[in-house]
């Protein structure tokens, strides 16, 4: 009787080695491709994907493009995943039109794929989690016509080309300021990397070109810090407002110093925990929903220190 226990109890150790391994190999891998993790904005999507990833017991690969000018890069990156045959892909897309093509090739091999803020072009995906970019735009509208006394020239900084967030962003604003401060004169708008050395060049153009310029409007908090730049360098700070979205430590410290008079946000840990859990579920054949979109909001010198920053940025000591 001893050995036939003895029998059993080695069978049972034997069949819990073999159970372990099954179920290590039923986790589920989701690829996280994106244009930049240099940018403040996509640090912060990906440590709530991140962050998600690790309380869901999730393996996360995370792909950096190297800048939004890199879709060719990210094209390949997003391939290398497919071959890879992960469990789904979050896209945060280098450029809409340009890895449209690729995303559509991982839907036809059964791999659902997730759009973050700057989704890819295609009706190929099973969900967009986004901001209301529109609404950013608006409230940067508001804003700045308020600090301007609804009055005056302004030049635009608004972002990468082919980005949707950034399209929506500046026609949130321009139609905003058209109807409510319509004596308002926009007199330049350029389209140009999210980095803070291109605006820094732009704007320093501008300084020249616009002597009668009173404000900027920028579409994120990384071209604000060069924009504000090139107008401290020239002694022009306090003659021209300037309004941003995203709130990077960077944003924090220029609404303090009262260099920003506004930055209109949205809640980018929050789209990466959501995106993460739209991919997980897609990935389990689960249900998911088709458009998730966060609600902006308005955040000025008065209002930061209440302001509650767990869902919006990723901690100072975060490194993706």
């Amino acid at each position: 009787m001893k050995r036939i226990l003895a029998a059993a109890a080695c069978a049972a150790a034997l069949l819990g080695g073999i159970v372990a391994p099954t179920e290590a190999a039923t986790k589920k891998t989701i690829g996280l491709a994106v244009p930049s993790l240099t940018s403040s904005f996509w640090i912060s999507a990906v440590y709530g994907a991140e962050h998600e990833a690790a309380k869901d017991g999730v393996s996360l690969i995370k792909l950096n493009a190297g800048g939004d000018a890199n879709a060719s890069q990210q094209i390949s990156q997003i391939q290398d995943l497919i071959q890879r045959k992960v469990d789904a892909i979050i896209v945060g897309a280098t450029n809409g039109e340009a890895v449209a093509a690729v995303v559509n090739r991982a839907a036809q091999r059964g791999i659902p794929v997730v759009g973050l803020s700057s989704p890819p072009q295609t009706t190929h995906l099973v969900s967009v989690v986004s901001a209301d970019h529109y609404d950013m735009g608006r409230l940067q509208a508001q804003c700045l016509a308020k600090a301007m006394g609804d009055k005056g020239n302004v030049a635009m900084l608004a972002g990468p080309s082919g980005q949707s967030w950034a399209d929506m962003r500046a026609k949130g604003f321009k139609e905003t300021l058209a109807k409510d401060a319509p004596t308002m004169k926009i007199v330049a708008e350029s389209h140009l990397a999210d980095n803070r050395n291109a605006a820094l060049t732009v704007a320093e153009d501008w300084v020249q070109r616009f002597p009668a310029l009173n404000g900027v409007y920028t579409a994120t908090d990384d071209m604000a810090a060069g924009a504000i730049s090139a107008f401290k360098n020239a002694g022009r700070q306090n003659d021209v407002k300037v309004s941003t979205s995203n709130l990077s430590p960077t944003a924090q410290d220029l609404l303090k110093q009262g260099a920003l008079v506004c930055t209109s946000i949205q809640q980018v840990v929050a789209q990466g925990r959501a995106a993460l859990d739209q991919a997980v579920a897609a990935a389990n054949h689960q249900a998911v929903t088709k458009e998730v979109v966060l609600p902006a909001l308005l955040v000025t010198p008065e209002n930061l220190a209440t302001v509650d920053l767990s869902a919006v940025t990723a901690p100072a000591s975060y490194r993706p």
